[in-house]
């Protein structure tokens, strides 16, 4: 699926058609690593541009990963739901028996994002559009839960 060569292009694609991408990523030089279920592909990015892709993540890493079920990829990509509201904590349905769930309703983020916190949170609005290409390119593929 999203290791394809295929999918691979058309996101590439996508990210490149963003100017708003490029501008958030201009002075960035580092790899984020997307798992979408079982799956993941790593993304080189520098000065604005994804440069390359790997489906795997090579010796050297990466700078932060951003992880998700294939569902909350298709969330982000439908519309459903937004990054923000994905990336947060919490319950954002306040149903009852999620209020009395053990933890008081607490529920993790639907995107987790793990790594280097600094460059995360400085890469925050850049990374926010590369996960929409991504959700986008996923629901147009029909690579859906």
């Amino acid at each position: 699926m999203i290791q394809e060569q295929e999918f691979r292009d058309r996101f590439l694609e996508a990210l490149a058609d963003d100017p708003e991408f490029e501008a958030e990523a201009r002075w960035f030089d580092g790899s984020i690593l997307l798992v979408a279920g079982d799956e993941q592909l790593w993304v080189k990015v520098y000065r604005g541009k994804a440069i390359d892709t790997l489906e795997f993540v090579p010796v050297f890493g990466y700078t932060f990963k951003l992880s998700g079920s294939l569902a909350t990829w298709e969330m982000l990509g439908s519309g459903e739901r937004t990054f923000t509201d994905l990336i947060s904590a919490g319950s954002r349905h306040l149903e009852l028996d999620e209020i009395e769930a053990a933890g008081g309703g607490y529920r993790p983020p639907d995107l987790a994002i793990e790594g280097n916190g600094v460059e995360a949170g400085r890469m925050h609005i850049a990374t926010m559009h590369l996960a929409r290409a991504f959700a986008r390119t996923i629901v147009a593929s029909g690579v859906v839960a």
